[in-house]
């Protein structure tokens, strides 16, 4: 007979797993993709709300790991330590076998946001599991925060990526309080309450597919958002007029310019002509402040007040918040008027009219009025508050007069007062003339090609090619051009690359060979693209699609001339193209011109988000303005 021991120290950490993760850790799964690393088998928060007003907020999630590769996993809460705290956290990890780690405190990391003297009140209790983990263990945390928000609202998604088992989501409110709430993306209402508890649950939540260009996962997930409405309540938010009176309350005073700033300011613009000269040199002041990366978010840590402009301006750091503080300011100080502007980072479609509410935010910008003469592709024309014109002192490289392509076509809320609005930021119209090429090349008779290039980018276009210039070493930059026309020039050797940043304008010049260019499937007969070098990266190969597509501005005038062999003749050109749709206009021609193949094109394409039902129109602009750069130029002998 076989008699299984289980060691003292095993049977008591068994002991300490609460009940909820027992029984979490020991529900049957379905079958998943090789492709999916973690299923959540529990994700549940339960929020209280005291007469006062503070929230108590305890979280339980328990993940199961399925491949090795989804180990690292990390827990973490957000808290201000002004407002908040952490009253308990606990996490465990356990083994296929059974074994049970918990992790004690020398495991469990109290930690800044940011290591520095400004921002040690934004504070994260974290936990990876990482060490531990393997194949078929379940990692597994509890906290409850304790907290006073400057609103009371709560939003809760059901999901991330993985496959969820079980959500919850639990509101408590005193007697006499009242609950407002919308659910989105198809999460349920919230169940009849049951003396004061609100829930809401959703089962079996299959994992989310990346789409290409598609909204962020926290967009198209299952969430709702909760009001809560008491004697204890502060700020309740029921329309975007409420949301900016608030973000207008929690900036006030903090854009005051000291003597240091106004000196500063008025440095800056002598010598300016222009309104916008003005604006663009403290604006370019601004921009060049390190910055320091805080998430923004009214309900959990950050916040929406910004340092005062003063202590920015003496530490010359600041994030998001502070460097459109600081920017406010410094006009303010040359007599030019800027509000504080709400936005979200990196996905257009992520605020929804529907929820009034500062927590939908990741971002803070600026909106300066301007007069009739100031002009500019991110200038809004509004009936209250005049003509605003959008800046980002975050984006380092997006020129004063543009914003940066995921926040064009967003909407964002504007921080004035009683005139104080939601609106949509403009998209920048696309213009060809802003990303010109122009390649010339020579082709010879045995297929090879020799040329150069030079690229051009100014206004809407400079921004991203500066960034990836400025972000990279020399070497590697040059190699990942040498990559760039590797892809379309099949065996190109690259040579004599130059940028230069200067001015407003990115330059891009450069040579390149190779010896097997053209296909000759015969030897009187020569086969080419004559659209050189790539351009566009998005694909749309899916015949269905779950999401909308998400696409930034995209422009390019592109001229390019090769040289043919003297013995040799154009058999086939392809057909010159011209297509003017809802997502943009593009033209393509070949024509022959003393001796030299000339293909030109032209692509303009605003900012924009495509719903499903426009996805197959889409995919065919797509398929051919991709495809006319794949077109054959046919040579005979």
């Amino acid at each position: 007979m076989c008699i299984a021991l289980v060691s003292p120290l095993v049977a008591a950490a068994a002991d300490d797993v609460p009940p909820w993760l027992k029984d979490a850790a020991a529900a049957s799964l379905p079958s998943y993709p090789a492709k999916v690393l973690t299923v959540v088998l529990l994700n549940e928060e339960h929020t209280t709300a005291a007469e006062n007003g503070k929230l108590s907020t305890t979280t339980r999630t328990a993940m199961k790991i399925l491949q090795r590769q989804g180990g690292d996993i990390t827990f973490s809460e957000q808290y201000d330590s002004v407002s908040g705290r952490v009253k308990d956290f606990r996490a465990w990890m356990i083994a296929p076998s059974g074994k049970v780690k918990r992790y004690g405190k020398d495991e469990i990391a109290d930690v800044a946001c940011v290591n520095n003297d400004v921002y040690n009140e934004c504070r994260r209790r974290v936990v990876s599991g990482k060490s531990a983990a393997e194949a078929g263990s379940v990692f597994a945390y509890e906290a409850t925060t304790e907290s006073q928000e400057f609103s009371n609202q709560l939003l809760f998604a059901f999901q991330e990526s993985s496959p969820v088992r079980t959500a919850r989501f639990v509101v408590t409110v005193p007697a006499g309080w009242e609950v407002k709430t919308a659910s989105f993306n198809g999460a349920p209402r919230e169940a009849s309450p049951a003396g004061g508890t609100f829930t809401w649950q959703m089962e079996n939540l299959a994992a989310i597919e990346p789409e290409e260009a598609a909204p962020a996962f926290l967009t198209i997930v299952p969430w709702v958002g909760v009001n809560l409405l008491g004697p204890g309540g502060k700020h309740p938010v029921l329309s975007w007029t409420d949301a900016a009176k608030l973000l207008s309350e929690l900036n006030d005073g903090q854009a005051e310019a000291n003597p240091a700033i106004q000196a500063k300011a008025q440095s800056l613009v002598q010598g300016a002509a222009t309104e916008m000269d003005k604006i663009h040199a403290i604006a370019t002041f601004t921009q060049q402040l390190n910055y320091v990366s805080i998430q923004v978010n009214v309900a959990r840590g950050g916040g929406y007040r910004p340092h005062p402009a003063a202590q920015t301006f003496q530490k010359l750091y600041g994030d998001c918040k502070d460097k459109a503080n600081l920017t406010r300011a410094m006009l303010k100080a040359v007599g030019i008027t800027a509000y504080p502007v709400a936005i979200y980072s990196g996905d257009r479609t992520h605020v929804k009219s529907e929820w009034p509410s500062l927590g939908e935010f990741n971002h803070a910008i600026t909106a300066i009025r301007v007069s009739a003469e100031t002009k500019a592709p991110a200038v809004l024309e509004h009936p209250k508050m005049g003509r605003l014109l959008f800046f980002d002192p975050t984006d380092s490289y997006v020129q004063p007069g543009y914003i940066p392509d995921h926040e064009q076509d967003s909407l964002a809320l504007i921080g004035a007062g009683d005139a104080g609005d939601l609106v949509r930021v403009p998209a920048g119209r696309a213009v060809a003339a802003a990303h010109t090429r122009e390649a010339a090349a020579v082709l010879g008779a045995d297929g090879s090609i020799t040329g150069s290039f030079v690229d051009r980018r100014t206004g809407e276009e400079y921004a991203n090619a500066a960034a990836s210039y400025r972000a990279s070493p020399h070497d590697d930059y040059v190699k990942m051009i040498e990559r760039w026309v590797g892809r379309s020039i099949p065996g190109a050797t690259t040579t004599s690359v130059e940028a230069s940043d200067a001015n407003s304008e990115f330059s891009l010049k450069a040579q390149f060979a190779s010896a097997r260019f053209a296909q000759r499937p015969q030897a009187r007969m020569l086969i080419f693209k004559a659209a050189l070098l790539p351009h566009g990266e998005l694909r749309l190969t899916e015949k269905v699609r779950k999401y909308p597509v998400v696409l930034d501005t995209d422009a390019l005038n592109e001229t390019v001339r090769i040289q043919l062999p003297a013995d040799f003749k154009v058999d086939e050109l392809p057909p010159a193209i011209k297509l003017t749709s809802p997502f943009g206009t593009y033209e393509a021609t070949w024509t022959v011109e003393g001796g030299s193949v000339v293909m030109k094109r032209s692509l303009e394409m605003p900012a924009q988000t495509v719903p499903v039902a426009q996805y197959e129109q889409l995919r065919k602009f797509f398929n051919t303005v991709n495809g006319s750069g794949e077109s054959p130029v046919v040579l005979v002998r």
